[in-house]
């Protein structure tokens, strides 16, 4: 199971002037719902400079993403998107790919398996808030919470887990936070 013990994960990512403008690389840190660190998700490969231009732009969320979850100095999931508007792939670290996530209209997620089939939408298994403006340390953070219904069980787990902690990217908008597309989750049920 991907970061067992809790259910409610508070993902926070840096937010400033400069951050909100000019970012170029995808980060998170990841709490539990007592405010204790549990994981990190940060980009790797990043290279190139036609991609950190295209970064810089609209066309930020239409580029190639490799996205490690990593807590407690190992690695949990992978997260993937290839250029353009694919779903966003999950794996395990060793590269055994556990499902995907698609974007299937305004507000919707699709959970989907290995072999592309739907397992459920998002909001049928977690609730998820979206990008409360507040300070942690003393630098200013966006945090959104993802509370999973008790008891989910893995692939649909760390799929909702991977959704959540890369959503930005899931959300096809990257790291230009001035595009639009922000919406209310629906309540879990």
């Amino acid at each position: 199971m991907t970061l067992p013990g809790t259910d409610t994960f508070v993902i926070e990512q840096p937010w400033g002037v400069l951050r909100h403008v000019l970012s170029t690389k995808y980060r998170n840190d990841v709490y539990d719902g007592r405010g204790g660190a549990i994981a990190t998700v940060s980009e790797r490969g990043f290279t190139g400079p036609l991609r950190k231009l295209l970064r810089a732009t609209a066309f930020s969320g239409r580029t190639r993403f490799d996205l490690v979850l990593s807590g407690h100095g190992q690695q949990l999931l992978l997260i993937r998107k290839g250029a353009g508007k694919p779903p966003t792939e999950v794996a395990l670290p060793n590269g055994a790919v556990l499902g995907s996530v698609r974007q299937e209209g305004h507000g919707a997620y699709g959970l989907l398996d290995a072999g592309g089939q739907r397992l459920c939408l998002l909001h049928e298994v977690a609730s998820f808030s979206l990008g409360a403006i507040t300070k942690r340390d003393g630098r200013r953070v966006r945090r959104d919470v993802l509370n999973l219904r008790p008891g989910t069980p893995d692939p649909v787990r760390s799929l909702a887990i991977a959704a959540a902690v890369a959503y930005d990217v899931v959300r096809g908008v990257g790291t230009n936070h001035t595009s639009g597309g922000s919406f209310d989750f629906p309540t879990l049920t």
